[in-house]
């Protein structure tokens, strides 16, 4: 079941091979079938599905779900590693920037504070997701990672983010920060809104800590958004072009405000033990707002907060 799953995930979301291998053939799936086993996240995630699972088919959802956040982790690190490489060679190369003397190694606009920045994540990628253009090289290679922006781009995005930490920061603060503008479909800190799957039994004694701590965030989380970012989450697998006319602006503004809804949740779960699970429930929450509101008094809101 579990090789099944590795292979069936990837295939369908399209996830990279492992290293070593140029597609999911059973090998493939068998490698990452262990990492995910192995070692002590391993040995959870095995308890974790024999504490939810309440029979065979319960047991099977939850290691689907379990396998695709895996996958997902992996591509993460293979996007955010590739990202840093990336920033480092543009701060090494620009005259813009300078690095602190410190270990590792921290950078600074030049003229500006050589101190470690005190700046929140959050702020830092709001800064990124101000930049209005992004210049893509075209790419036709199908053996090497294509550029997920040119230089003079990178540079400008940078320079934003240095500005506004107002200190110092690391090649991998940098990258964590140009992230979710570079693709605001893959979020930084593990925040990606197109978690659909719900938890199997939603009844105290059956969720684990991370669950009710999770419930708890969400609903947090959820009190402080406007209903424009209700909105928001509850249509997220819509298209921007549909967006417009459920919340009544147009196309680039509606982009524009799910971008900007997505960065901010990026800063709020950037220490959650758990994001998938708050998100998960926040998108419950919001859909359910939604429906009562749509069967109630139509689909108006409040200006965004």
């Amino acid at each position: 079941m579990l090789y099944r799953a590795v292979q069936t995930v990837a295939i369908a979301r399209n996830f990279p091979p492992p290293d070593g291998h140029i597609r999911w053939d059973p090998d493939a799936a068998m490698d990452v079938a262990h990492d995910f086993l192995d070692g002590e996240r391993g040995r959870k995630r095995i308890a974790d599905l024999a504490i939810r699972a309440t029979d065979d088919g319960s047991l099977e959802r939850l290691l689907y779900a379990a396998v695709l956040n895996f996958h997902r982790d992996r591509s993460r690190r293979t996007d955010i590693g590739a990202l840093i490489r990336r920033v480092g060679d543009v701060l090494h190369r620009s005259d813009l920037f300078q690095e602190a003397a410190a270990s590792p190694s921290r950078w600074h606009l030049r003229g500006a504070p050589a101190a470690p920045s005190t700046a929140r994540q959050h702020a830092l990628a709001r800064a990124a997701a101000q930049e209005p253009q992004l210049a893509v090289p075209r790419w036709e290679s199908e053996r090497r990672r294509a550029p997920q922006a040119d230089f003079d781009t990178f540079e400008r995005l940078i320079r934003r983010v240095l500005k506004a930490a107002h200190g110092s920061l690391t090649a991998a603060q940098i990258a964590l920060a140009l992230s979710a503008r570079l693709d605001p479909r893959r979020l930084p800190l593990t925040v990606e809104l197109d978690v659909l799957e719900r938890l199997p039994d939603r009844s105290a004694d059956a969720q684990t800590e991370d669950q009710v701590l999770g419930r708890l965030h969400s609903a947090e989380v959820f009190d402080r958004l406007s209903d424009r970012e209700r909105i928001l989450i509850a249509t997220w697998e819509k298209p921007v072009r549909d967006l417009g006319a459920v919340l009544g602006v147009g196309h680039s503004q509606a982009a524009t405000l799910r971008q900007n809804l997505a960065v901010r949740l990026a800063g709020e779960l950037a220490g959650d033990r758990g994001p998938e699970i708050v998100v998960t429930e926040l998108r419950a929450l919001a859909t359910e707002w939604m429906r009562e509101r749509t069967a109630g008094h139509g689909t108006a809101f409040t200006e965004q907060r």
